[in-house]
């Protein structure tokens, strides 16, 4: 149960940093003509995602650490299949921003 609340705690955090990305990126405005500003919107669409997806990671493994933790009927092999879903549900993939594009 407490690991479940130290995992769902670190959303505040990444909240946090969240919302710092988004004060950063509010000032950029069109990046039409600018191509460090276009990459720039690249990498904080990149970023974002990835910030996004680690919040509700950490919720949903909270979630589940903290269910476990409450409901001791479940078998481990339960337990296991449902961190194995949560697993494949955030899998990493490759990075979109900040790699040379063709010209």
């Amino acid at each position: 149960m407490k690991a479940g609340e130290g995992v769902k705690g670190l959303k505040d955090g990444i909240d946090k940093a969240l919302a710092k990305l988004d004060d950063g990126q509010a000032g950029l405005g069109d990046t039409g003509g600018c191509q460090s500003a276009a990459a720039q919107k690249e990498l904080y669409d990149s970023w974002k995602k990835y910030v996004d997806d680690v919040s509700s990671r950490c919720d949903g493994l909270g979630g589940l650490l903290e269910g476990a933790g409450h409901d001791l009927s479940k078998s481990d092999q339960t337990v296991r299949e449902e961190l194995d879903k949560l697993t494949l549900k955030y899998e990493d993939t490759e990075a979109v921003g900040g790699q040379a594009k063709e010209k």
